[in-house]
């Protein structure tokens, strides 16, 4: 990594950012589900940015997110929490049944649910020193165990997540949705922190 970056809590001013960060780490899952529920005329990434901005209990609410930055630039950031227990899922949409069958897995673990680096600052190590910052702040949580979820097709990912320290724990088929990445799995990967 060239340049020396920061990491600081994220700021109302940084929704629109954060909403496109949650897209890139979902490869577009994220700005599907909102333009489901976008009103008429609104787009998926203004109905996103309204809730990261607006919906504090959201899991995606910009108080929740922590954002990297080098000099005056915005590069990247992450969105974690504790997973609840999960409850029967029956009214989610079938593309994140999936998903949501893996966070049961998972609940009680620190999860990382976005992580992201804006494509002109790829390849220069800001992923990774993002990721240990997550890393940092789930350790200081208490929590025995960091998780997220990769898909299969995103190899890239999955090899930075191979690197770091965390192994596979389960998988759900993917399924596709207009404009998705082909089939695959998504992958729940866990790092044990005790």
């Amino acid at each position: 990594m060239s340049d020396f970056m920061t990491l600081r809590p994220a700021v109302m001013s940084d929704c629109a950012d954060l909403a496109v960060f949650a897209d890139m780490a979902t490869r577009r899952l994220t700005s599907h589900l909102w333009g489901l529920g976008a009103g008429p005329g609104q787009s998926a990434l203004a109905r996103g940015r309204d809730i990261i901005r607006n919906d504090i209990n959201h899991f995606s609410h910009y108080l929740n997110w922590r954002v990297a930055r080098v000099g005056d630039a915005l590069v990247g950031g992450y969105n974690a929490c504790v997973l609840p227990p999960a409850g029967t899922d029956n009214t989610s949409p079938e593309v994140v049944r999936g998903l949501n069958a893996l966070k049961s897995v998972a609940a009680g673990t620190w999860y990382l649910t976005a992580l992201a680096v804006y494509p002109e600052h790829q390849g220069q190590g800001f992923g990774r020193a993002i990721l240990a910052a997550a890393e940092g702040a789930a350790r200081q949580s208490g929590a025995k165990a960091m998780t997220l979820m990769v898909g299969s097709f995103n190899t890239a990912a999955h090899a930075l997540y191979l690197r770091v320290g965390f192994r596979e724990w389960d998988r759900r088929p993917f399924t596709p949705f207009p404009g998705s990445d082909p089939q695959g799995d998504w992958i729940l990967m866990v790092k044990d922190l005790a």
